[in-house]
């Protein structure tokens, strides 16, 4: 298990859950809030933290395993992880929309949502779940490549996929405006999901794992604080050319540019440094790394229910101080809640999938 990347998983889900919170705040004096005006300019580029980091994980785990056995193997433990903490979140949703956005429940495609199937934002019960698909979708490439393809081969297989993908989105972003708003509305929904610039960020997180493995000594605190201020120049750009903007769809291409490279520029980092021995907090990072999936889950469902219970526009009233320490405590709660999740129901139930699926006990990442 790499400490710091647990680290790095558990900092990557709570900066989707500030960019969400910042949403809830007055818009008019955002800017003015620099602690939320941060996480609304980076924070949803967790997502692309998160990318970049299973392509990783992926690939630093598996190893020189090759062939078909050991593909079924990986196929099983991953649907087993991904579906045993995402289900009993499905469940949870069901009951808080039906509450507190029951329109939306009646729009979801409820079936296809259960199982992560791939669908347009709007027909997903959980909507940050469209990660989960993307998730799914790697997993199962992976798979075709330990079945098919011999272990020496890999790297040089995901760094040509990296560069196909990311080139094939220049062309279509630049010479075809295939992104534009008046464009990617009509693009059938599989050419959108198969070939999506986020697909690249998986890969190339693959090569960082399969590059480091035969690198593990070198620039380490130079490679994190380049890829820390990549990320945050990036959130400048996102403001200053993307009107703040970049996280939607047709900016896809300059989003996967920007905070991808920086991703695994941190990832790069952080890794060296674990090998060097310089590790984050270890037990802090064991216990909310592993929760970041449940952090993830079940913030959207908090922060809806604080919003039915009308916690937001009474905010809007308080002081700046006392309405920033409100913020924060629904952080906390979100933290709180997900922690407890992860231990008392995400953990035994995935034990409890692993062996349904007859892949044993849970192995250290």
């Amino acid at each position: 298990m790499l400490i710091n990347i647990q680290f790095l998983r558990f900092a990557a889900a709570m900066m989707v859950v500030i960019y969400h919170v910042a949403m809830q705040w007055n818009p008019e004096t955002l800017e003015n809030h620099g602690f939320l005006a941060l996480g609304a300019a980076t924070g949803f580029a967790g997502v692309d933290v998160f990318f970049v980091i299973s392509g990783f994980i992926m690939a630093y785990t598996t190893g020189e395993t090759a062939g078909y056995q050991p593909g079924s193997v990986f196929t099983r433990k991953r649907f087993a992880r991904i579906y045993s903490g995402h289900w009993p979140f499905f469940v949870l949703s069901l009951l808080v929309f039906a509450w507190t956005r029951g329109e939306h429940v009646s729009n979801s495609d409820l079936l296809a949502s259960f199982f992560l199937w791939p669908q347009p934002l709007n027909q997903i019960l959980l909507q940050v779940t469209w990660t989960l698909s993307f998730e799914l979708y790697f997993y199962l490439l992976f798979a075709l490549m330990i079945w098919l393809v011999p272990a020496h081969r890999r790297m040089a297989l995901c760094a040509l996929l990296t560069g196909a993908l990311l080139l094939a989105a220049l062309v279509r972003h630049f010479s075809f405006g295939s992104f534009d708003p008046e464009r990617l509305f009509l693009m059938p929904f599989w050419e959108h999901f198969l070939v999506s610039p986020f697909v690249s960020e998986f890969f190339a997180g693959a090569v960082t794992a399969y590059w480091l493995q035969r690198r593990r000594s070198g620039w380490s605190t130079a490679w994190l604080a380049a890829g820390l201020t990549l990320f945050l120049i990036s959130g400048l750009i996102n403001e200053a050319l993307f009107d703040g903007n970049i996280e939607q769809g047709f900016f896809v291409v300059p989003r996967v540019l920007l905070f991808g490279t920086a991703s695994v520029m941190i990832i790069t980092g952080l890794v060296r440094l674990e090998f060097m021995g310089r590790l984050a907090p270890r037990k802090f990072s064991i216990l909310c790394g592993g929760a970041s999936y449940a952090i993830y889950l079940c913030h959207i469902l908090i922060i809806s229910i604080a919003a039915r219970l009308g916690l937001f526009s009474s905010i809007s009233g308080w002081s700046f101080g006392v309405a920033t320490l409100a913020y924060l405590s629904l952080m906390a709660l979100i933290l709180a809640y997900a922690v407890g999740h992860y231990k008392i129901l995400e953990q035994p139930l995935h034990r409890a999938f692993r062996n349904w699926t007859g892949v044993g006990p849970r192995e250290k990442d």
